[in-house]
């Protein structure tokens, strides 16, 4: 299984990445998950012109991974899964890739182009927080699909 996680975000090493990179080493046995972080000068300057113009920035970014698998966005307003329904959701999937938006989300028309739309939690959290919680239950899903006890 292939896992891809999409995000517009400035790629940083700091102890939010460590605790991600530590899930992707873990989920190594049952699969591969790579992390693709994109922003650029274009990225800053359309989320300073507003919500409408950074929301179609980051369409255009995610653009070329909308082919990648089954595509998942995460979406605060959306229903939360429980961890069973999440594992559910990559159980036979050969590739699976979730999309993370900037700081407007995702518009309406990216979000009907994916297959589903997943929420974490309803509360707000900062993009690395959501990024560490969304590593945690890909890992948590793998074992559960894989029978590892690390679910219990």
């Amino acid at each position: 299984m292939k896992i891809n996680v999409v995000a517009i975000a400035k790629p940083e090493k700091d102890e939010y990445a460590a605790i991600c990179e530590r899930f992707v080493k873990m989920a190594g046995r049952f699969g591969r998950i790579e992390t693709v972080e994109l922003f650029d000068a274009k990225t800053r300057k359309a989320q300073e012109s507003g919500e409408t113009t950074a929301k179609a920035r980051y369409a255009e970014l995610f653009s070329p991974w909308l082919k990648r698998g089954y595509t998942v966005a995460l979406d605060p307003s959306a229903k939360t899964p429980t961890t069973e329904k999440f594992a559910k959701l990559l159980e036979g999937r050969g590739e699976v890739t979730f999309f993370i938006g900037g700081a407007y989300g995702h518009g309406e028309a990216f979000l009907k182009s994916c297959d589903a739309r997943v929420g974490l939690s309803p509360l707000t959290m900062s993009h690395k927080v959501a990024k560490v919680v969304l590593f945690e239950q890909i890992y948590r899903a793998l074992t559960l699909i894989n029978h590892h006890p690390y679910h219990k």
